[in-house]
């Protein structure tokens, strides 16, 4: 008999749902479909009663997926090649790069690349984030299999095509944020959560034309806009396009990328949004396509349901639906679940057997001082070794060794201090507020050879065409919300004569 799944979208706006039978042989065919809009107050909740009051969504294997905005995630690298040793040792190693403690967190991960080291993408999950999603579909399905990654289901089917290009980015423009996921030779490389969404370009019309929201939401999907509302969007979609053309940079200096994508494809209901399309393919210089998994064939689905059938808006679904429910389709924070109930009695058993470990350690740490003699001394210049050889793994940029344990203490204060924001340079801003704001405001030409920040100072050294150039970045700058004066230090021309070399001084605001 062939299995029935649910695909369950549950977004921003609206949840999306497609009942899909999978056959034995391969055949799918959809067999229900279903959109419903999510008001407040009853929010998320009364949206499901509405679906499940449908038989036909009912009693059903669910498969979902996390908002990425919701998650952490984290590259890290490791000396096994081995999937089991990665994932005995992946909690260990992610441990110094988060806030919160392991034990409140589910963890799944990738492996992108094998070598001397594997390359990992992980993702983490509060515990209590999964619970609540499994907790609102129990009553409605007979079992939630899967708590995938908005976005992921889809990017990991897109590539089964044979004209799929060795990198490309998945862009799920939503109502509120967007998800891109960076996909190199059919694997997921990164995924990054922008608060950028369909509903931030109705409100840009709303404001330039003074109408009400739903006026320019209307106005916004005829496509037919005037000069002023189309200029604010470009305003606000060029902000998100300088972001996501900053992420694919990044990626490609720290190698998380081999190439620069050659394709961009759009999902999402804000996928629609005037201007995205021709804006990132100007930008990007590549091609830029929605989805539209049906067309690719492989599914079956009556006339009436086709003819209704909105591809940018029901393809996360659809794509939820086909994704395998065992291992290998992409993240599944339901599973991690699962097995960390079923491992407790294997974990109480670890934890007795660690308590003997360490007493041994303890034990062990305590030999200088009861012995002197000689071959003591060897062995504990063996192990001093040993620990300056591992020390020199995990961070061989550090080129003396004085005291490994609070070295490494030190190391790991920068990592957390600078997961948490980096501390605050002003009481009105993060330091990443500030090298935001200096990104995306510097322009294109400029040359910024040296930047450092001292409090509420931020000072500038870099490179320009001339003179004016210089008074017009000190202008630009001036006119940040972070900003109190700014003010050009020397200025002298450059000895090849092509430019001039300058310094800025920038006091921010308390």
């Amino acid at each position: 008999m062939p299995e029935k799944i649910l695909g369950l979208d549950i977004g921003a706006g609206s949840v999306k749902a497609v009942i899909l039978s999978r056959g034995f042989r391969g055949g799918r065919r959809i067999l229900a479909v279903r959109r419903i809009e999510i008001h407040e107050p009853g929010g998320i909740p009364e949206a499901m009663q509405q679906l499940f009051a449908e038989q036909a969504f009912r009693g059903s294997v669910c498969v979902t997926a996390i908002s990425p905005g919701l998650l952490s995630f984290r590259n890290v690298r490791l000396p096994f090649r081995d999937d089991k040793k990665i994932g005995q040792t992946i909690a260990f190693a992610l441990e110094p790069l988060i806030q919160q403690p392991l034990d409140g967190v589910f963890i799944d991960y990738r492996v992108t690349a094998r070598g001397e080291q594997s390359e990992i993408f992980a993702a983490l999950a509060d515990r209590s984030l999964v619970g609540e999603r499994a907790a609102l579909l129990s009553p409605y399905v007979r079992d939630t299999a899967v708590i995938d990654i908005d976005a992921v289901p889809l990017a990991t089917f897109l590539p089964q095509g044979s004209d799929f290009p060795a990198c490309a980015i998945l862009l799920d423009i939503g109502a509120l944020d967007t998800t891109a996921i960076f996909i190199g030779k059919g694997k997921i490389l990164h995924i990054r959560h922008f608060r950028f969404g369909g509903e931030m370009a109705t409100r840009a019309v709303a404001e330039a034309l003074r109408i009400d929201f739903t006026a320019a939401e209307t106005l916004k999907k005829s496509g037919e806009l005037p000069e002023e509302a189309g200029s604010a969007i470009r305003e606000i979609c060029d902000r998100f396009f300088s972001e996501l053309k900053n992420t694919q940079a990044f990626l490609l200096q720290q190698k998380g990328l081999d190439e620069a994508p050659t394709r961009i494809i759009l999902t999402g209901g804000g996928a629609r949004t005037p201007g995205i399309a021709e804006g990132l393919s100007r930008l990007f210089a590549v091609a830029v396509e929605q989805t539209n998994l049906i067309a690719s064939g492989g599914f079956e689905i009556d006339t009436a349901l086709r003819s209704s059938w909105d591809p940018v808006v029901m393809d996360q679904a659809l794509a939820l639906a086909t994704r395998p429910l065992g291992k290998g389709g992409g993240f599944n924070f339901r599973q991690r679940a699962s097995e960390a109930r079923a491992g407790y009695g294997e974990l109480r058993d670890r934890l007795k057997k660690g308590s003997i470990v360490a007493l041994v350690i303890l034990l062990l740490a305590g030999v200088e001082l009861g012995l002197d003699d000689y071959g003591a001394r060897l062995r504990l210049d063996a192990l001093k070794k040993e620990i300056n050889a591992e020390f020199r793994k995990s961070l061989p940029e550090v080129t003396r060794i004085v005291d490994p344990l609070i070295q490494l203490r030190g190391k790991i204060a920068e990592a957390k201090k600078l997961a948490a924001g980096m501390g605050d340079a002003t009481e009105a801003a993060t330091v990443l507020d500030i090298l935001k704001e200096i990104s995306a405001l510097a322009p294109t030409d400029l040359l910024v050879t040296s930047l450092t920040l001292d409090g509420d100072a931020v000072g500038i050294k870099g490179e320009a065409r001339n003179f004016d150039a210089v008074e017009t970045v000190k202008k630009t700058f001036a006119n940040s919300k972070y900003v109190k004066t700014v003010a050009i230090g020397s200025t002298n021309m450059m000895k090849q004569g092509t430019g001039v070399e300058f310094d800025l001084k920038i006091i921010l605001k308390k």
